[in-house]
């Protein structure tokens, strides 16, 4: 087990989960890891990414692998950042599975739809209208145990906020509460 609680940050497309993250380790006294769910999406070209129903099909067990790779992860005894966007149930009910007895702060990265779509046409990596189709889906799950918001705040200002959290010793409660009601729904 860890001796290091995981950050787990969940946000759209575009919200600025990267930025914060990297921010995150470089404000940190030791390595961090830094383990996104797009490290793992980006293993597949980009034809099959840019292909509806394949990449449909495809993405559902390369996610799946991911979201159970992660408690090897937090195993290294480093501290973990995670970058995720949470569009399903079922992916947080394998998260919530596969991180069972680690502490993890459950963190909502928010931005405005408005500021998202600008960033998502400034960027030219993304495929225009994810971060519209992700905004009313990611967020479902709260309340978060901390939400930063990287339209009023700076990724540096966001990753200083997590690196108080972290400090704080503060028991999360989000990724309990989930479990609890999934258990309540069965």
């Amino acid at each position: 087990m860890s001796k290091y609680p995981i950050i787990f940050l969940n946000g759209t497309s575009s919200s600025g989960k990267t930025t914060i993250a990297r921010a995150l380790q470089r404000l940190w006294h030791d390595p961090m890891l830094y383990a996104s769910i797009d490290s793992f999406i980006f293993m597949f070209a980009d034809h099959v990414l840019r292909d509806d129903e394949v990449r449909k099909r495809a993405l559902w067990p390369l996610i799946s692998a991911f979201n159970q790779s992660l408690p090897h992860i937090a195993e290294t005894g480093f501290p973990v950042v995670i970058d995720y966007v949470m569009e399903s149930r079922a992916w947080l009910d394998e998260c919530l599975s596969s991180l069972a007895g680690y502490q993890v702060y459950f963190v909502g990265v928010m931005c405005p739809l408005d500021e998202l779509e600008r960033r998502e046409i400034a960027r030219g990596d993304r495929q225009v209208g994810f971060a519209r189709w992700q905004h009313d889906r990611v967020h479902r799950y709260g309340p978060y145990d901390l939400e930063v918001d990287t339209h009023t705040h700076s990724p540096e200002s966001c990753a200083e906020q997590l690196k108080e959290l972290l400090l704080s010793k503060t028991v999360p409660q989000a990724f309990a509460r989930l479990r609890k009601e999934k258990t309540a729904g069965q």
